[in-house]
């Protein structure tokens, strides 16, 4: 059985993907490890020296594709993008499982198992949670996952069949619009539809093991130690830890969104951790940070704000269909466009008290 692996990112994180695939191909070595580079790379990368094959955008079946990524910032945009690059994996090659997994994540063990559990279940997932949180006001609490959804989908394994294909479908036209991050509506990138995932569609296998998946919202109810130089989690195998939110510059915090923990209260935490900050430099983290993100400007060089791509994304059906990218006077019509409608809102409720719903028609 072939053993496939496969991740999203932007150029300037090829050195989170170089770390993974590697730490993947020590324990898979006859594995095959795919990685989306959602925007241009063309003098950053040379494709003949990765360990990895390389996927483009283009390669993938999106209609309006420059729409698609205008509208989205880019967390929202790589993980769009993760429906079609799972249905491109299985419609253009010769592969009959398929694990995703985010780009700051290690292996550290054999993932076996998971492959294992692919030849009879259809979708592997696993949940933010084992074991609830301490009520001590601390961060992650039970609000954090509410919003976030049940699973965290920096990993999902798929076998290759109608009932995944019939899924990948449903989530693409999930995420062409509604992977956003607006916990207001409900939304939170690709996570939170996978809650009704689990009751739209059959043979979807939830893995309990604590030694998959750890990061900062479960570290709670797990102990990351090593032992005669094999990882482990309580007292099993460690297989994959995902660095979710950690920032190396700032290497003494576990992430950004936990204050329940410190590095330094957890030795073998912290040694693993060090491990991946050294791992990350030698695979080119100290420059690749720095290149430029391919979404984030105006060709005319003016940077695009949050602002835009929102209104984009409210008002893109009154607007000509042009490349977003060019018009780079585009927010200033847009926000005139809702600055109307908001006028028009004013003027019709001031029209209703003043004469009931007989004018509803203006």
């Amino acid at each position: 059985m072939s053993k496939n692996v496969c991740t999203i990112i932007a150029k300037n994180y090829i050195s989170f993907a170089r770390t993974l695939c590697s730490s993947f191909l020590d324990f898979h070595p006859d594995g095959k490890f795919y990685v989306l580079i959602i925007d241009s790379f063309d003098g950053f990368i040379d494709e003949s020296k990765e360990s990895f094959e390389i996927i483009k955008t283009d390669d993938l079946n999106i209609s309006d594709i420059q729409s698609f990524c205008y509208k989205y910032n880019i967390t929202e945009l790589a993980t769009a993008f993760k429906p079609y690059l799972l249905n491109h994996l299985f419609d253009s090659s010769d592969i009959d499982n398929l694990l995703y997994l985010d780009p700051d994540i290690l292996v550290t063990h054999s993932l076996d198992y998971l492959y294992s559990e692919l030849k009879t279940s259809d979708i592997l997932l696993t949940p933010h949670l084992d074991k609830d949180f301490p009520n001590d006001g601390l961060l992650p609490d039970d609000s954090h996952i509410m919003r976030s959804g049940i699973y965290n989908l920096g990993f999902i394994g798929l076998r290759k069949c109608e009932n995944v294909q019939k899924f990948l479908r449903w989530w693409e036209q999930k995420l062409y619009d509604k992977c956003v991050i607006n916990h207001e509506l409900g939304y939170f990138v690709d996570q939170k539809f996978i809650d009704f995932a689990t009751v739209l569609f059959p043979n979807i296998k939830v893995i309990y093991d604590t030694g998959y998946n750890v990061a900062y919202w479960n570290i709670h109810s797990r102990k990351v130690h090593k032992h005669h130089n094999v990882w482990m989690c309580n007292e099993g195998f460690l297989y994959f830890y995902h660095f979710s939110n950690f920032k190396p510059e700032k290497s003494a915090v576990i992430s950004g969104h936990q204050n329940r923990f410190n590095l330094k209260d957890h030795p073998g935490l912290a040694d693993l951790f060090m491990l991946y900050i050294n791992l990350l430099n030698q695979n080119g983290y100290r420059n690749s940070k720095k290149w430029p993100y391919g979404y984030k400007y105006y060709t005319s060089g003016k940077r695009i704000s949050e602002s835009d791509r929102i209104v984009y994304r409210k008002m893109k059906h009154k607007l000509p269909e042009v490349n977003p990218f060019i018009y780079d006077n585009i927010s200033f019509k847009l926000k005139i466009n809702i600055l109307a409608d908001k006028i028009r809102k004013i003027i019709l409720k001031i029209v209703s008290k003043l004469f009931g719903n007989t004018l509803k028609w203006i």
